[in-house]
């Protein structure tokens, strides 16, 4: 087997699999799938898997586990079941207290700036609450379209103060999204010019444009590579 995740190519130091055993992708891919995307397929074969289990990546001696029932099934609670730690969210078995609780960690909504400066954990209820208490506490701001668009935890995304924000939406920002090369082809988040709203890329730009505007059924015939648009 590959040293290198399946899915995002980073090293493999944590694996999840299914009753499928496929254990080419590492746990963070899986869990973010799940818990983001709700998405309980496995990257490789795509057989549905109602519970996985987490442990480390070990090559051809990583732990293989076959008795999924075994385990306590998708109705365990959350923590210490058996030998093992459950995380409800993702119906997740893990065999590593410390990997359990940085999975965890991610899937909680929580600040980041508290939880660096005094090791604070408080668990907020909600996105709009997190997104409160960043501006009245810290005046940060984490961007709606990426909150919508980016299939990323909430807790892996970036905070900007308002001047960075605003450049962010509309080309970037070098400080916090990283220089051209590192931020890719992300050059801000893309503006209809007809009612000035803005949006996370150019497919969900397109979908707008497509049912909510005019397109003339005449230019395509003459342009097939143009896109024409009409206000409605």
């Amino acid at each position: 087997m590959d040293d290198t995740c399946a899915v995002c190519a980073d090293a493999l130091e944590w694996v999840a699999y299914g009753p499928c055993l496929h254990k080419e992708v590492c746990s963070t891919c899986i869990i973010r799938l799940r818990f983001i995307c709700n998405d309980f397929h496995c990257c490789i074969c795509k057989s549905e898997s109602n519970t996985i289990f987490v442990t480390k990546a070990l090559g051809d001696c990583t732990r293989m586990i076959s008795d999924f029932k075994g385990l306590g099934g998708v109705n365990g609670k959350e923590g210490k079941v058996g030998e093992c730690w459950y995380h409800e969210g993702t119906k997740a078995y893990f065999d590593d207290f410390d990997h359990y609780k940085m999975i965890k960690a991610m899937c909680r909504l929580s600040c980041n700036v508290c939880n660096k400066k005094d090791g604070g954990s408080k668990e907020f209820n909600s996105v709009e609450q997190l997104k409160g208490h960043l501006f009245h506490k810290h005046r940060l701001f984490m961007c709606g379209l990426c909150l919508e668009g980016r299939k990323i935890f909430t807790s892996e995304q970036k905070l900007y103060n308002r001047a960075q924000w605003t450049q962010h939406v509309r080309t970037g920002d070098s400080v916090v999204d990283g220089s051209e090369s590192e931020r890719g082809r992300f050059t801000g988040h893309p503006m209809c010019e007809f009612c000035e709203n803005r949006f996370y890329g150019d497919n969900e730009l397109y979908l707008h444009m497509s049912t909510e505007h005019f397109t003339c059924h005449i230019c395509p015939r003459q342009h097939p590579e143009q896109y024409e648009y009409f206000n409605s």
